[in-house]
């Protein structure tokens, strides 16, 4: 079956898109407000970019809302808006056994939540940057802001981070320096069939 992009609807491509590209890795991002508020979130449209510098790739998708009036409105989610002022964002990567903490925190919630807090993680400061961290996790990356694309309609933001640092969990890195997945279960996404639970 030849399936021709330009024929297909938003949705279409979209199914399309998240059901060949699997399993993806979940990044769960935190970023920090102008007002002070940590925010949490999750995006698995996410990848490492080069090693020199280390940099990695996520994408997110506007916000569309629709108002009393059916009207829509399109908004840079809290993510976006926080590394934007800021050019800092910490990438965790969870494990499976966190798959419903990382839902909670996909939610709508307004920009005055805390989702770190609703979830429950305590936190540390950053490293290089001035993000809370979640200590609990067993790898993540400290980040800035190096550059950004929009692309589509509603805007998506290709952003684009250099790695600063990493945080990993003791004993996870063997004598050579590597780490096995086998050894702490990373969450992945399966397109059609939800999220790799095993």
């Amino acid at each position: 079956m030849d399936i021709p992009a330009e024929e297909l609807s938003r949705r279409e491509a979209y199914f399309l898109l998240i059901d060949s590209i699997v399993p993806r890795p979940v990044a769960w991002v935190s970023t920090c407000s102008g007002d002070g508020v940590p925010n949490l979130a999750p995006f698995s449209f996410f990848t490492g970019v080069t090693a020199n510098p280390p940099t990695v790739l996520l994408s997110i998708a506007s916000r569309v809302e629709r108002g009393p009036d059916g009207a829509r409105t399109v908004r840079d989610k809290d993510t976006l808006a926080n590394l934007r002022g800021s050019g800092e964002f910490i990438v965790h990567v969870s494990p499976r056994a966190l798959l419903d903490e990382v839902m909670e925190t996909s939610e709508n919630h307004a920009p005055e939540v805390d989702e770190i807090g609703l979830v429950g993680f305590e936190t540390v400061p950053g490293s290089w940057v001035s993000v809370p961290r979640i200590a609990s996790l067993p790898i993540a990356m400290e980040c800035r802001l190096l550059q950004e694309l929009d692309v589509g309609q509603p805007p998506t933001t290709v952003v684009i981070g250099e790695v600063l640092g990493w945080h990993v969990a003791e004993g996870l890195r063997d004598a050579q320096g590597r780490i096995s997945a086998a050894d702490w279960g990373p969450l992945g996404r399966l397109g059609v069939d939800g999220y790799q639970k095993a």
